[in-house]
């Protein structure tokens, strides 16, 4: 006997595959009734944070474009990144070329920089957030996602925010949102992607320097990139096309 499909939500997104969970929703491949586009459908459950309204275009940037109210949900609405995130790609591949990672993280200070002079800052940088469209063996075109515990730069957080393992100290206790937690978890995420950082390691710990006064922007660390003779070789990953 076929299994009945759920309704859709809010009578607009209808529910397909599950892609990803976290701690405030789980994130569907979802058809848009209206408009007839599959995206990506962040489906938040009662008692949820609102993420802060962004409307920033921005090629390394995801955002929500749409979000709709159902019985007990909210659904917000983005734009399906077909080639999975940047901590599945790592989970298969091991550790990843030098010069395949100095692009990722170039785009993604890139990123960071431009949610930064929004006046907000991202409070999660981790490889679960970090999504990929699918280029094959080409370079990698990264998008920074999930905005679920961003804040105004200087609000005062009430407690811990970001990921054990990659957010910056000052993220442990209660304290104002600073750029400066972000560039420190870029910093952590480029760094365990690499067996050896090699060129890269004078930047990376500058990035992660104490106190968070002494690191550099996202714009001053992507600027310091640029000048860093980055090796070209190695073997590249695929970012395949996970999802139609």
């Amino acid at each position: 006997m076929r299994r009945r499909r759920a309704p859709p939500v809010a009578g607009r997104y209808l529910l397909l595959e599950e892609i990803g969970r976290g701690a405030a929703g789980v994130v569907h491949r979802a058809r848009d009734l209206r408009t007839r586009r599959v995206v990506a459908a962040k489906v938040l459950g009662p008692g949820a944070r609102p993420e802060p309204a962004l409307t920033l275009d921005h090629p390394h940037v995801l955002v929500p474009h749409d979000r709709v109210v159902g019985v007990g949900v909210v659904v917000l609405a983005s734009d399906l990144v077909r080639g999975g995130s940047l901590a599945a790609l790592a989970r298969e591949h091991g550790a990843l070329a030098p010069g395949w990672v100095a692009a990722v993280l170039a785009q993604l200070l890139d990123a960071l920089a431009a949610v930064h002079a929004a006046g907000l800052v991202h409070g999660d940088v981790k490889p679960a957030n970090l999504l990929l469209e699918p280029t094959g063996t080409g370079r990698p075109h990264l998008r920074l996602s999930d905005f679920g515990v961003a804040a105004p730069v200087g609000h005062r957080r009430a407690g811990p925010v970001g990921t054990l393992g990659y957010a910056a100290p000052e993220c442990r206790v209660a304290g104002p949102a600073d750029p400066a937690s972000d560039v420190h978890a870029a910093a952590v995420t480029a760094r365990v992607l690499l067996d050896d950082a090699g060129a890269l390691t004078t930047l990376l710990d500058s990035m992660r320097r104490e106190p968070p006064e002494r690191r550099p922007s996202a714009v001053e660390a992507a600027a310091r990139l640029r000048e860093l003779p980055l090796p070209r070789g190695g073997r590249w990953p695929v970012v395949p096309r996970r999802w139609a």
